[in-house]
């Protein structure tokens, strides 16, 4: 996928260089950290003086990524430090390495909850309290949850990707099927699973459920229900309780329903699916925005479905205490054994940290959870071809308001997460009881769990 900058618009609402700097309290001139290669000597100028070589900050992501955008802005500011991302392949297994061996590690990470956890734990991070202190409420407590190491009392993340989810779905498509008038935002599970049956009666699927299960859709839920796969401090398995049981009912209820279609989630069966109408809606988290418009825009950059998707709030119904849920969700790290602490910690406070670095990012599709950027105009005024004039970031703000502050994800949910993901099916054919299948769940995910808590 191709970025363009941003227009003129909002390049005339940048902060100012004095503003920011005013804001994060730094000047350039006091970085004196060296690059990531070892110094090179220069040649002399023609009146003698040796060229000053550029600083780098070197960032670790995913193809494709929002950060780099910020990154665009970011050297406009700060022309004297270069931006290398490289993009491996391979970042976790190789940070992995790179923090073991205290050598090769980039001065950014874009880092999962759980990675940030289990690396922060064990103090391989750069701590960033002292830098967050005074901007807490800036962000929702659920992100700085996120990025807070109970064991240590340290914050290890700059909040990132808020990762607000909902339902997304084709309107026409719904109005064709006989459902134009529902109130989509006001559907309780029960109504939703009934509709999904009757969508399938007619060819249309409203969401994705692979046959191997998929323990995201169970996470939704259990996140609606208040829930929480593992306690606040880490040291406890707690999917297996009253609330994981009723939100693997509701899973339950939707692989009976007939109406998730069996496909690899993002698989070229997937994008053919909705392309051609079949699947008609999803589950899915903000940041998708970016692959869909990928995925789904012609070369011309006019979309066959254009305009016709919207995103509705996930069902209510009985226990249910949020609309949205959380899948993803990535924060900045940097790690210590990085050459340009104090640089990167500069980029964070530009790229999440104020209005023009998080309306960059937001381009792509990940919405940062910086509130004052919540608020802008930025924010609210942008478009995609997916949803056509509709404001969908007004959606977003209130789905904002809608995460829990009860979820974690601290060191050791993988292991668990990784067991729901394997042993769902066999509830969800009816070979174990559900209530059968979760204690099973918190049994086999017990070994792995205990070696990668926070102790």
């Amino acid at each position: 996928m191709s970025h363009k900058p941003m227009g003129e618009h909002s390049l005339a609402r940048r902060l100012s260089r004095r503003q920011f700097l005013a804001w994060t309290g730094t000047t350039v001139g006091v970085l004196t950290i060296a690059a990531c290669t070892a110094p090179v000597r220069q040649p002399a100028t023609e009146g003698g003086a040796p060229t000053t070589e550029k600083r780098q900050v070197v960032f670790w992501g995913h193809d494709q990524h929002p950060i780099d955008l910020a990154a665009e802005g970011f050297v406009e500011v700060y022309p004297d430090i270069e931006w290398v991302s490289p993009h491996p392949a391979d970042r976790v297994e190789k940070i992995k390495a790179a923090m073991a061996a205290d050598s090769g590690c980039p001065d950014l990470f874009w880092a999962e909850a759980t990675d940030a956890q289990d690396w922060g734990c064990n103090d391989l991070l750069v701590d960033l309290t002292s830098e967050l202190e005074g901007h807490f409420d800036e962000y929702h407590p659920l992100k700085l949850n996120e990025t807070f190491i109970a064991k240590t009392g340290r914050y290890v993340g700059w909040p990132g990707d808020i990762s607000v989810s909902g339902w997304y779905y084709r309107q026409d498509k719904l109005a064709e099927a006989g459902f134009g008038d529902i109130d989509v935002n006001g559907l309780t599970w029960t109504d939703f699973i009934e509709m999904a049956s009757a969508l399938r009666e007619q060819g249309m699927y409203s969401f994705v459920f692979p046959a191997d299960g998929w323990s995201a859709l169970f996470m939704y839920v259990l996140h609606q229900l208040g829930g929480t796969a593992v306690s606040k401090d880490g040291q406890t398995i707690t999917v297996g309780d009253a609330k994981g049981i009723q939100a693997m009912q509701i899973v339950k209820q939707l692989w009976d329903s007939g109406g998730g279609l069996d496909v690899a989630w993002w698989s070229p069966p997937y994008w053919a699916a909705l392309k051609d109408g079949e699947l008609i809606g999803d589950f899915a988290a903000a940041w998708a925005r970016g692959f869909w418009e990928a995925q789904l825009a012609a070369e011309s950059g006019e979309s066959e479905t254009a305009g016709k998707w919207r995103i509705a709030k996930f069902p209510g119904g009985e226990g249910i205490k949020y609309r949205t849920g959380v899948w993803g969700g990535a924060q900045l790290v940097s790690p210590k054994c990085g050459e340009n602490t104090e640089e990167a910690i500069l980029f964070m406070k530009y790229a999440l940290g104020s209005v023009d670095g998080a309306s960059r990012c937001g381009q792509w599709g990940i919405i940062p959870a910086y509130r004052p950027y919540l608020e802008s105009e930025e924010f609210f005024s942008m478009r995609s071809p997916i949803f056509g004039d509709w404001a969908f970031n007004e959606f977003w703000a209130s789905q904002e308001k809608e995460l829990s502050t009860e979820f974690y994800r601290p060191a050791g949910w993988g292991a668990v997460n990784t067991v729901v993901q394997r042993e769902m099916v066999p509830i969800l054919t009816g070979e174990y009881s559900i209530e059968e299948g979760m204690a099973r769940i918190v049994e086999l995910a017990t070994p792995d769990f205990e070696r990668t808590r926070c102790v």
